[in-house]
């Protein structure tokens, strides 16, 4: 630009003419503009700044709970799948050794080991498992007289110390031993739809687990031969009024 008072070259910026002297009124001008210029650039860029970081505070949040969402809904899904592998692989390590777990469950069963057979079926997860249906009937069979032994020895129990067995009362342990037998005579009623379970080595197995459990009724409650068969007929409530009847009046 020209000085408006000597004509020679003047640079904006500069406040004064360097050949006359004289004040560069364009100068004053430029400076303040630059001033509210640089003013509204960092104004604009703080804005910027503050928006950008609320923003990614946001977004970071957002993200947050979108990943811990995926966790959760993955750990379910792990949660849910667990138990279902943990049961295929329960079923296909008895079923490998199917021939060996059906050997040892007629040995247990001809000799009449209720209790070894309904550790070993426990154990070796034999219930289960449907490869292993056919001894349905036998597990709950002796499944039942092991609940029905554990019962009367905690009865028996008690009558040495009223204070034995804290966790049940005499009417619990009585009520639950009525439940055991009625279930005991229930596993002899053959299921049309698990015909296998009833072969006649099955039934047979089952019967001696009733006799074994009515000698004990007679001998433990007291009770006549009569009345342990006639148990065979009888609803949970008659079997229960029949054993508080008798129990602690046995000879």
């Amino acid at each position: 630009m020209k000085c408006q008072h000597c004509g020679n070259n003047l640079n904006i910026e500069e406040n004064f003419c360097p050949y006359c002297g004289q004040p560069n009124p364009f100068a004053v001008k430029h400076q303040e503009a630059m001033r509210r210029f640089e003013k509204d650039y960092e104004r604009t860029k703080k804005g910027v700044l503050e928006q950008s970081t609320r923003f990614n505070r946001h977004t970071v949040r957002v993200t947050i709970l979108a990943v811990l969402i995926a966790l959760i809904a993955v750990a379910a899904v792990l949660l849910i799948k667990a138990d279902d592998i943990r049961w295929w692989r329960m079923k296909k390590r008895a079923e490998s050794r199917a021939a060996e777990h059906r050997a040892a469950i007629s040995e247990l069963m001809d000799s009449r080991n209720y209790l070894g057979l309904y550790s070993y079926l426990s154990k070796n997860d034999i219930r289960y498992t449907d490869a292993f249906r056919e001894y349905d009937a036998v597990c709950d069979s002796s499944s039942q007289y092991r609940q029905f032994y554990e019962n009367l020895m905690m009865l028996q129990g008690k009558k040495n110390d009223p204070e034995a067995f804290r966790y049940y009362s005499r009417e619990e342990l009585l009520e639950n031993t009525s439940k055991e037998i009625y279930r005991i005579n229930e596993c002899l009623k053959p299921q049309t739809y698990n015909e296998v379970a009833y072969t006649a080595e099955k039934i047979a197995y089952m019967e001696s687990v009733r006799d074994r459990v009515e000698t004990m009724m007679e001998s433990y409650f007291g009770l006549s031969r009569e009345e342990t068969l006639a148990t065979r007929g009888m609803t949970v409530a008659r079997i229960n009024v029949l054993l508080e009847d008798h129990y602690g009046n046995e000879a």
